[in-house]
């Protein structure tokens, strides 16, 4: 049996001891505005590999829903003149 997780309890804010937010837990909508905004802005070589490995699988998921027809990367610089 499944469980379902209703989004208003999301983020979630974990404390220590001492009162102060160690960790928030958002819910998976907002984790994927995170990591675009992070894709958008964000130098790549200055992220962790963690936050690089999440946004490609952000990327890879989208482009998955994405209708287009699949064409060779090669054909594509070639329109753009950034290939021979």
């Amino acid at each position: 049996m499944a469980s379902t997780i209703e989004k208003s309890r999301f983020p979630k804010w974990v404390y220590d001891d001492s009162g102060e937010i160690i960790e928030v837990i958002l819910g998976y909508d907002d984790f994927k505005t995170l990591l675009q905004k992070i894709a958008r802005e964000t130098d790549w070589e200055t992220l962790p590999l963690h936050l690089q490995d999440a946004v490609d699988a952000l990327l890879m998921e989208e482009a998955n829903e994405e209708n287009g027809e699949a064409r060779p990367l090669r054909d594509l610089l070639r329109e753009t003149g950034e290939a021979p």
